[in-house]
């Protein structure tokens, strides 16, 4: 056994570090607004030593938060390993909105947070407490980096949130970092990585030969998902005013209206949420286009949707959809219908999860799903926008008493990508 420990990214986290720079940025972000309720303080802030404490006591959950990033000499691999200084005071920032404090200032203070590259030289993920937004409430802003985001686990708004709100805080066991791996020890595990390489692959072929089924399936599948995404390389994005070369900043705004109006769109025409959502999305970009007098007719327009394809689970696993918006159609009926009809051609090759099974449950998902939703869409596919649709609870969530009331997500850019679209729902809501 050896007396060190840590675990070697994958080859695709590995290239959300090596694609980052400081316009194509690689981290998530979730802006979470709270009701204070037992949090507030008389001088009219938020307890932030008592987020601090509900933080700490569930960080044992989510081992990735305490570990950072260490390299493999000469092959420039990265690995992680538990942070023998770890510091939660480093990852939790307070600070107080402007006057008036209001949905305005919280947006502009969401996309100067978003806006910055997360520090390599330790764990990757920041949790900022923003106090004085509306009506005395507060907003938690939480940066996670893809490359966090593992096929497996929990993420930290997953432990925290509660629907009991008087919820108490576990008593976390006594933390003890790993022994971290020697440089000469990181080379010789990495040629041992490489010579198994050849071993896993012919282990693999030989499960699939074992279930010619899954095998037949699997690639019928991969080659027509294949076939559509050379087609769609074949013919380049068309350019719009959303698509450009894009800068450092960003901008941030939210929007909500009550879930039950995409639930009453699905039972009168059929389909599903999902379609309701893209239905509104291309309304508003034919919207959009018109007042900077494109014509909508005269554009391919192309978005790039996750959807989650293990039914049952917490859809860690997902499928890049392309769909050609129906940006020309004049009628928001047709263009339902014609979207449809895409999506369900689109589902014919894969199982796809349902999301009824994720907003019946009390616990919040929306985080990690946007966060996995937002890391699946890395395959720079010739599309001209993206975005994440995340199901969550749609009963109310606490944080130590304090009620969570609307979630936002943010899609990170890519490039020439001006704009992306994050959907969540909750309580009731969907979120923009």
């Amino acid at each position: 056994m050896p007396h060190y420990s840590y675990e070697r990214l994958s080859d695709r986290s590995a290239d959300y570090l090596l694609n980052e720079d400081a316009r194509h940025l690689a981290h998530a972000t979730s802006i979470l607004l709270f009701d204070s309720g037992p949090l507030a303080t008389p001088d009219g802030g938020v307890d932030f030593g008592a987020i601090c404490e509900a933080i700490a006591s569930r960080l044992h959950l989510v081992p990735r938060l305490t570990q950072e990033l260490r390299w493999v000499p000469f092959e420039n691999h990265p690995v992680w390993v538990d942070d023998p200084d770890f510091i939660l005071d480093f990852h939790m920032r307070h600070t107080s909105l402007p006057r008036p404090g209001g949905f305005e200032q919280l947006q502009e203070m969401a996309a100067r947070i978003m806006s910055q590259r997360l520090d390599r030289s330790r764990p990757l993920w920041e949790c900022w407490v923003l106090e004085g937004a509306k009506d005395g409430g507060f907003a938690l802003v939480m940066k996670t980096h893809h490359c966090m985001v593992e096929e497996e686990g929990s993420d930290l708004m997953e432990v925290l949130l509660s629907a009991d709100p008087k919820a108490p805080d576990p008593d976390p066991p006594p933390r003890t970092p790993r022994p971290l791996p020697s440089a000469r020890e990181l080379v010789m595990n990495e040629v041992v990585h490489q010579a198994r390489m050849p071993r896993r692959t012919l282990n693999r072929v030989r499960q699939l030969i074992q279930s010619p089924e899954e095998l037949s399936h699997g690639l019928e599948a991969k080659a027509r998902r294949a076939a559509g995404l050379l087609g769609y390389s074949m013919r380049p994005p068309m350019d719009t005013p959303l698509n450009g070369p894009i800068g450092r900043h960003r901008r941030f705004r939210g929007l909500s209206f009550p879930l039950d109006d995409a639930r009453r769109i699905r039972q009168k025409l059929g389909g599903t949420v999902h379609d309701a959502i893209l239905a509104v999305v291309a309304g508003a970009t034919r919207s959009y286009l018109l007042e900077r007098l494109v014509n909508p007719a005269a554009v391919d327009f192309r978005i790039c949707t996750p959807v989650g394809v293990v039914p049952g689970s917490k859809a860690e696993q997902f499928v890049e959809w392309i769909i050609d918006l129906p940006i020309w159609e004049k009628d928001p009926l047709r263009c339902f219908e014609q979207i449809r009809a895409d999506t369900a051609k689109l589902s014919e090759d894969e199982e796809i999860l349902s999301a009824s099974a994720l907003v019946a449950s009390n616990t919040w998902y929306g985080g990690r799903l946007h966060a996995a939703g937002a890391r699946a869409q890395a395959s720079r596919a010739p599309v001209n926008m993206m975005m994440t649709n995340s199901p969550g609870a749609q009963v109310p969530l606490y944080l130590r008493g304090a009620r969570m009331l609307e979630a936002y997500g943010e899609v990170p850019l890519h490039e020439h990508h001006g704009l992306g679209i994050s959907v969540m729902s909750y309580d009731g809501r969907l979120f923009f």
